[in-house]
């Protein structure tokens, strides 16, 4: 292991959101990284699960407390701000239910120094799948269409995405932000307060010039059935169907009509995901359906951040 004096100046920010058990599984593997020059900043986005908690002092541990849930942009650029201050170098965004090899950070640095990246995804694995599969490399992105899916998402990992890439954009379960550009971007857009805010993150990066990258070496390993079936729930379609709009209406390219057309396609596959996609789950269809247009009403009345109550 190279001597923290060799060594970027990482802050790793982990957010909680009432779920204390994973948080202390990624917080120990966090503390099992073969990388010396790294602190961690933990946020407790609206719970209070480590308030007064006693840290051990390997890793540094820069405890943030908010009372009110400010989402995953939010509570993320809560952690952003501390680390800046912390004189990070890099930030890592990592996902509380995620459990990063120890090697991941060296490759995810080396790659990120190498190839002047300005952010730079692991290779996502899916938790104690056998024989190993990939959670996702990157997210693809169609903008023209509208359309954009997860890289290699469900394959056996067989080394067939091995080589570093640059890519549209990485996900926000393991991803790593040069802090200079952190500066510049000024970190996620918390309009969208959940989902879809590290592929506009990515695009905005790539639309200044800078370089995106996935970097298959960084192995982390994600619990995608907690996440998956997260993403079953009606606020989930809401925020993905709210914010497929928002990110189309922003990064997305073509005149009038095309927009017009690709704002229909996005409506279209929002609600097939919703009456289709649920995973075995039980069909709501009314409930889905009516989250999906909830998304897509509030899109329209330009109201974003987090989701209005449901009276």
């Amino acid at each position: 292991m190279n001597g923290a004096a060799t060594q970027p100046r990482v802050g790793i920010v982990v957010l909680n959101w009432h779920d204390r058990r994973r948080t202390e599984a990624c917080l120990a593997a966090i503390g099992a990284l073969d990388y010396a020059n790294l602190f961690v900043v933990l946020v407790d986005n609206e719970g209070d699960d480590f308030g007064g908690v006693q840290f051990a002092p390997r890793p540094q541990i820069d405890y943030v407390h908010s009372p009110v849930n400010l989402g995953f942009a939010g509570g993320c650029n809560l952690g952003l701000r501390r680390a800046l201050d912390g004189g990070a170098e890099y930030v890592w965004f990592l996902n509380n239910d995620a459990l990063p090899a120890p090697d991941s950070l060296r490759h995810l640095v080396a790659a990120a120094v190498r190839s002047d990246a300005a952010i730079a995804g692991a290779k996502i694995l899916r938790h104690g799948s056998e024989p190993p599969r990939l959670d996702s490399l990157a997210v693809s992105v169609d903008l023209h269409g509208g359309r954009f899916r997860l890289v290699g998402h469900d394959e056996p990992d067989r080394g067939q995405h091995d080589e570093l890439v640059a890519v549209d954009a990485v996900t926000g379960c393991a991803l790593l932000l040069r802090a200079d550009s952190a500066r510049r971007l000024g970190g996620f857009d918390e309009r969208f307060f959940l989902y879809l805010e590290d592929v506009d993150l990515c695009l905005r990066a790539r639309a200044a010039g800078a370089v995106v990258v996935c970097v298959p070496p960084a192995r982390v390993h994600h619990d995608r059935a907690a996440a998956r079936s997260g993403r079953q729930s009606d606020d989930s379609l809401y925020y993905t169907c709210r914010n497929h709009f928002l990110l189309l209406a922003v990064h997305g390219r073509g005149g009038g009509p095309r927009r017009a057309w690709r704002n229909g396609v996005i409506l279209a596959r929002n609600l097939a995901y919703a009456v289709l996609d649920r995973a075995g789950a039980p069909r709501r269809i009314g409930g889905s359906v009516g989250a999906v247009l909830a998304g897509a009403r509030d899109y329209a009345r330009d109201q974003f951040g987090p989701r209005p109550t449901v009276r």
